[in-house]
């Protein structure tokens, strides 16, 4: 992707998106279309990226209360940085409003990585290990032969 005068456009590629992906690529650049229209600077794109992935409700967490006081406090540094730089002050409504489609980017991106993994499970048991720890808890990488 690539981002002109505030806009994203997609590569330009003769591959076409793997089939079935539309749904999840076109969810994620209308994510992009929509953050790259709030020109973030690099210290609140550093913040908004850790507050969400500093998220409380993943349901794997033992201490979810701890992560909500650490988001909240990653949400105060935040919006400290947007004052300071006399942004827009719903500047943090307009990022925080976009959570639900990066929810559904995720759920989007969870059930195609479930797809692939059914289809191809060779392949999706050799994912780098890092990719495999992200998702772990949501996807099983288990030898469906064992069965």
């Amino acid at each position: 992707a690539t981002e002109q005068h505030g806009a994203v456009t997609s590569p330009s590629s003769p591959l076409s998106p793997p089939s079935g992906c539309d749904d999840l690529i076109g969810a994620v650049f209308e994510l992009g279309r929509t953050l790259c229209r709030l020109q973030l600077s690099d210290e609140e794109l550093a913040l908004f990226t850790a507050a969400v992935l500093l998220s409380p409700d993943r349901p794997w967490l033992t201490e979810s209360k701890k992560v909500q006081k650490l988001q909240d406090k990653i949400y105060v540094a935040l919006q400290h940085e947007i004052q300071k730089k006399h942004s827009a002050e719903d500047k943090l409504s307009k990022m925080v409003s976009k959570l639900p489609l990066m929810k559904t980017i995720c759920n989007l991106h969870l059930d195609k990585l479930e797809f692939f993994r059914l289809l191809h499970p060779e392949t999706a048991m050799n994912f780098p290990p890092l990719y495999k720890e992200v998702f772990n808890s949501e996807l099983q990488y288990s030898d469906p032969r064992e069965s």
